[in-house]
């Protein structure tokens, strides 16, 4: 995986804040985002992060990092942002966390285009339901997980590229519904499969594209990218992951079939 002219660090997984490391980075350079940001759910991400930011102070952070992103955008620059559509935060009612993106793109005049979603198996197993059995108080969760598909000025690409999306995942990733075997992936608390960032490369980018995740955690974009012929690059707080994502930003593997 080659690294970008303009990226002032030494390897594509920088350890850094991502605000403050996009700050180095020149307008108008990436052609893709793919990420996930904490969900503010109380996870446990060590001393780096706190991830139990009241509801105001979680959108305020979420514009902060949407704003440098959309900076760092190419003006036909796609963004796809992985988050629950709803669920607890903390002690508090439950909130639509997805509507919390969406407002902070949306003030920033990020054009949407759709939102896809795919089921995590995970939440389907959930026994927290809640007054069991009982009309009190059930509490309802959702198994479902959403993309938030948006782009900067021009949803259609100015600049044409070699395209590397096959048949299947086409009509898959224009479906707006995907089904993606659970990850194996024990080295991040929150992992994704790493089909979905792959459905969105093939999807949304050209090869040799940049592609950026703000939000490495264990460097599952990154494998991605270099399962895809894009160039990756992001930011990762907590250094306990250098290892993994460094690892991951060089595996040399073409298919699913060679990563399973």
């Amino acid at each position: 995986m080659n690294l970008p002219d303009f990226w002032p660090f030494d390897k594509p997984g920088a350890i850094d804040d991502c605000v403050e490391g996009m700050k180095q980075l020149p307008e108008k350079c990436i052609d893709l985002v793919v990420t996930s940001p904490p969900y503010n759910l109380g996870m446990d991400y060590g001393d780096c992060h706190d991830d139990s930011l009241s509801y105001l102070d979680y959108l305020e952070w979420m514009k902060e990092v949407m704003s440098e992103l959309k900076r760092v955008l190419k003006d036909d620059g796609r963004l796809c942002l992985n988050h629950y559509f709803s669920t607890k935060m903390g002690d508090e009612r439950t909130t639509p966390l997805m509507d919390i993106n969406y407002i902070a793109t949306r003030e920033l005049g990020f054009k949407h285009h759709t939102v896809t979603f795919w089921t995590d198996s995970t939440l389907s197993k959930n026994t927290a339901w809640g007054s069991y059995k009982s009309a009190s108080s059930p509490y309802i969760s959702s198994p479902y997980e959403g993309i938030l598909i948006l782009y900067k000025k021009h949803w259609k690409k100015i600049t044409k590229g070699e395209d590397t999306v096959d048949k299947d995942t086409f009509v898959k990733g224009c479906s707006g519904a995907w089904n993606f075997s659970p990850t194996t992936d024990n080295d991040h608390p929150c992992p994704f499969p790493v089909e979905l960032p792959l459905c969105c490369i093939h999807l949304l980018s050209f090869k040799g594209d940049i592609v950026l995740d703000p939000f490495l955690g264990s460097g599952t974009t990154l494998l991605a990218c270099r399962m895809s012929g894009r160039n990756g690059v992001g930011f990762e707080l907590n250094s306990d992951y250098e290892l993994v994502i460094q690892s991951k930003s060089l595996q040399n593997i073409k298919s699913l079939e060679d990563f399973g």
